[in-house]
């Protein structure tokens, strides 16, 4: 988890397509059972469940986000992603440079669900399971973040009209990530919380939370 990694080339097995609804399937099969037919590991666990997580909402949800990404001119672009951008995945050297670590759930994905979850990563939560959404950057700071990330990945080859109405999509795009990545790592917690438990970590408060973003 501490040794500094590139990006693996894409010449290893990644595919050129995004699994990510895929696993958003087999995560939703999974918590659903864990929900309804509570098999969490103390009776405390199984009530919070089913009292505190609507699964077929979040499942309802899913659904919708996936439409809305169809509604875009171009569909989202897919690359290697690292899909973890917590703080503490991203080190700053003496000399400034910036360097991605934990690459354990990198792989292919949508950029801008790479995108999104940086920005939710902002709200914390890994350490305590409560997040804080009042930290994360507002619609301003968003849209610069995904306007230097556009200008990187062109370089000045496109003009400046059609550079911001590739911001401009990415921008819907990116919000449309945001709400799926609640689902993802809610989906995650849920799942967590049946395998582990919540002693250590309060999976289900993590994933009460993050299921308490959907809109």
């Amino acid at each position: 988890g501490n040794k500094v990694l590139p990006p693996p080339p894409l010449s290893q097995s990644y595919g050129t397509s995004s699994n990510l609804f895929n696993e958003l399937s087999s995560w939703m099969n999974n918590a659903r059972t864990a929900v309804e037919g509570g098999t969490f590991k103390d009776e405390r666990d199984i009530k919070r469940a089913r009292d505190g997580i609507d699964i077929d909402r979040v499942g309802d949800m899913i659904e919708k986000y996936k439409g809305e990404l169809s509604s875009f001119p171009v569909p989202p672009s897919v690359s290697f992603c690292h899909n973890d951008l917590l703080s503490a995945n991203i080190m700053s050297s003496p000399t400034n440079q910036i360097k991605l670590i934990d690459f354990e759930y990198g792989g292919m994905n949508y950029s801008c669900f790479d995108i999104a979850n940086h920005f939710n990563e902002f709200a914390g939560g890994t350490d305590d399971s409560k997040p804080d959404y009042s930290l994360l950057p507002n619609e301003e700071q968003k849209t610069t973040f995904i306007k230097a990330y556009v200008e990187a990945m062109y370089k000045g080859e496109k003009g400046e009209e059609e550079m911001e109405e590739i911001v401009e999509v990415m921008r819907g795009q990116v919000g449309v990530f945001e709400q799926l990545n609640h689902c993802y790592w809610g989906l995650w917690g849920v799942n967590q919380g049946n395998t582990e438990g919540t002693t250590e970590f309060d999976y289900l408060n993590y994933a009460m939370a993050r299921f308490g973003q959907l809109k």
